[in-house]
């Protein structure tokens, strides 16, 4: 069955608000960001108008949504806030954190003296790392991306380093960052290359 254009618009004007609202933002911000005039979000608003296509997908974007979520019956889902977002990647990096504090405690009270279980923190650094990776490529912008994957690199060599030098005496383990240094270097340049 066909949706009459009217019967469209006036599910984009209901959904356009609620979304609008339900990110905080004022109409002039939300223009702003499109870089149209507060009059053109009014008028979508009101129904008396559609955005062409390519401003209609802008806004999905905004607002994490698909062109289709924009012109549904009624808002199918909430939006997940910077807020919101924010605080469950710093919940599942913390999550990393306290595994490698309960291991600690474990090991040190069934295995003291046995190893140095101090370095289970500095694993949790490269798994806070994969963490970071993950949740940026789902919410965040590519340098995010690339912070994590840099921060992914640099702490496994320190990683690696510091476990080699705690069970035998590696002079030369310190090369390890020449490899990191490679990586990083194969990163940015893959992320310039990703950007063209």
């Amino acid at each position: 069955m066909a949706v009459s254009e009217e019967k469209l618009r006036e599910n984009f004007a209901r959904n356009l608000t609620h979304y609008r609202k339900a990110l905080g933002l004022t109409q002039s911000e939300l223009a702003e960001r499109l870089s149209y005039s507060d009059k053109s979000i009014s008028k979508w608003e009101r129904g008396d108008g559609l955005p062409d296509l390519t401003v209609t997908v802008q806004l999905a974007e905004i607002f994490g949504l698909t062109a289709n979520d924009l012109l549904a019956e009624k808002p199918r889902r909430k939006l997940m806030t910077t807020r919101n977002k924010i605080i469950i990647t710093i919940l599942s990096i913390g999550l990393a954190w306290l595994v490698a504090t309960i291991l600690f405690f474990l090991f040190e009270l069934i295995l003291p003296n046995v190893y140095n279980w101090w370095l289970l923190y500095i694993y949790a650094i490269p798994i806070s790392a994969i963490v970071g990776i993950v949740f940026s490529c789902i919410w965040w912008k590519k340098i995010h991306i690339f912070a994590s994957i840099s921060a992914l690199i640099w702490s496994v060599a320190f990683c690696i380093m510091l476990t080699v030098n705690s069970l035998v005496n590696q002079p030369k383990i310190h090369l390890i960052f020449i490899v990191a240094a490679v990586l990083q270097i194969l990163t940015v340049l893959w992320f310039l290359i990703k950007k063209q």
